[in-house]
């Protein structure tokens, strides 16, 4: 899409601070040391906690001019075009210099059904739910995931990917959404709804 079409189809959108889970809930949970211990093991820990000034300009800016390459991504921020490579953008958002941007090279041996069995005790993974998940700590995990990676109305839903990345935490893996993430924000002509800020929080 031209940028100037592309601007035109956001310039409109309303803009909302992405949404994550009150730190003081976290703590009186004793849910704070469970994600520093999980996001350390998957090499995250300099990427879950940042918070930053959203900008609606150099988010539209962003958008606008974001393109995926087979080696990377194209973008322009503060009128200059940038090129990184996927790994290049990977460190760039905070994730550890081990963790691989090719989620199924590294989890090739991850079963969806049979994983979505494991952790829920159901036999098929039709309509699931946040709550089918037995174990407290995944289930506030799949909740952060649906509200800073993924962002969406309903965050009690399933994406494969977001069971993909609960199955890296679980065998320890180390990996990158940085792919994910890149097509989930180009996803954001198709969908209807707020457009988040990067990196600007609020508390839900």
């Amino acid at each position: 899409m031209p940028r100037r079409a592309a601007f035109k189809k956001l310039e409109d959108r309303k803009f909302e601070l992405t949404s994550v889970c009150d730190p003081m809930l976290l703590q009186k949970t004793g849910m704070d040391s469970e994600f520093d211990l999980i996001f350390q093991t998957v090499g995250w820990e300099d990427f879950w906690d940042i918070t930053e000034p959203g900008s609606r300009l150099l988010t539209l800016e962003f958008l606008c001019t974001l393109k995926a390459t087979e080696t990377g991504v194209e973008f322009r921020l503060f009128g200059k075009e940038f090129s990184p490579s996927w790994k290049e953008l990977s460190l760039l958002l905070g994730f550890h210099g081990r963790c691989s941007t090719d989620l199924d090279t590294v989890l090739q041996d991850f079963d969806r059904t049979k994983f979505w069995k494991e952790i829920s005790g159901k036999s098929d993974f039709e309509y699931p739910r946040t709550n089918d998940i037995h174990n407290p700590t995944l289930r506030f995990m799949h909740r952060w995931l649906g509200m800073t990676l993924f962002p969406r109305n309903d965050t009690s839903t399933f994406r494969i990917d977001e069971l993909k990345l609960l199955y890296a935490m679980i065998k320890r893996k180390k990996v990158s959404p940085a792919k994910i993430m890149i097509y989930q924000w180009m996803d954001v002509f198709t969908r209807t709804g707020s457009i988040e800020y990067f990196f600007s929080h609020s508390y839900c």
